[in-house]
């Protein structure tokens, strides 16, 4: 990886991050009443432009695509402007978006909503136009598993389509995409390998609390081996009691109860603060320093969103900042 092409790339991240949210500008966003505050509020932001004319009370999901897509657009233009060596790392991070794609089409086919619906979720992707997701919606399941590009990804959800066959749930088909996803984040940056170590030991918990088999929930590999035969929750989180898993999951150990949606929370918000240090201190020859860009973008806009829903849903003030990400690196 050329210095020159990874510097240039990085040098745009690091204007663009410019007009990122402030600590304050969100204390104002969290301070309105109602969404007409709310809205109003918002024009002392960048997301104005993003948001435009678009109605907090009546086109609240419009709104929510906008910002989702405005994410995606600047990854590709990101995408567009890299070098090869660059773009082949951003490739397979916008993988994570393809596969949310393929999520939406086959959940939208399985479901029966309309074509129109369905592409209206869908995000721009690197190497993807619309047209070919266009043309999975008129494909069996079966089909749209063959064409699939990538040998992992086909294998998975291959397994899981016979699973669907004969149970009718489309849960494995779900759980066969999240498996891709981690498997390809780790190419992408080794600092996912712990990433979804983590996330293997909550889906690992999850189905203990569930009483499944977590064989179909997991990405198979010899870390979370050692955790399979465990019985309780409590004691998956003691056979990973060490560095860096004890520095998410220890505060938990030996409690009664273990909220898995706490657990979750803290699983994202170990990996946005070590992206956020790769950003800030990253040389112009670390990649990281560039994921952790796009990383600490896409919780920003997450939160924003958690906002906008929160005050639209009648959440206090303190219960949507306790679920805010981004807000909680500042």
């Amino acid at each position: 990886m050329s210095v020159g092409d990874i510097s240039y790339i990085l040098g745009r991240a690091h204007g663009v991050i410019g007009n990122f949210l402030t600590k304050s500008q969100i204390n104002l966003l969290l301070s309105s009443k109602n969404l007409t505050e709310l809205r109003a509020a918002f024009t002392q932001t960048s997301y104005d432009a993003i948001i435009g004319d678009l109605n907090f009370e009546t086109q609240i999901s419009d709104v929510a695509r906008n910002l989702k897509n405005s994410y995606s657009e600047l990854l590709l233009k990101f995408y567009k402007q890299a070098g090869s060596s660059v773009k082949k790392k951003l490739r397979n991070y916008s993988e994570r978006y393809n596969a949310e794609n393929l999520r939406i089409v086959l959940q939208g086919n399985y479901r029966g909503m309309k074509h129109e619906e369905i592409l209206s979720r869908l995000v721009p992707v690197a190497d993807y136009s619309i047209d070919y997701y266009s043309r999975l919606m008129n494909l069996s399941i079966d089909e749209i598993i063959s064409i699939q590009k990538n040998e992992i990804l086909q294998r998975y959800l291959r397994k899981a389509n016979e699973e669907f066959k004969t149970s009718g749930r489309f849960t494995p088909l779900e759980s066969a995409i999240d498996q891709y996803v981690y498997s390809i984040l780790p190419k992408v940056s080794k600092h996912y390998e712990k990433y979804v170590n983590m996330k293997n030991i909550l889906a690992l918990c999850r189905c203990i609390a569930l009483g499944v088999p977590a064989y179909r929930y997991i990405l198979p590999n010899n870390f979370i081996a050692k955790g399979l035969n465990a019985s309780s929750i409590q004691e998956v989180l003691e056979r990973y009691n060490y560095t860096p898993y004890r520095t998410v999951f220890a505060q938990y150990i030996g409690a009664k109860e273990v909220p898995l949606h706490e657990l979750e929370f803290a699983v994202e918000r170990y990996l946005l603060n070590y992206w956020k240090k790769t950003f800030r201190y990253g040389t112009v020859l670390q990649m990281d320093a560039l994921i952790g860009f796009f990383e600490l973008k896409l919780a920003e806009t997450m939160d924003v969103i958690r906002i906008i829903v929160g005050i639209s849903a009648g959440f206090s003030e303190e219960e949507i900042r306790e679920n805010l990400l981004y807000y909680g690196s500042l």
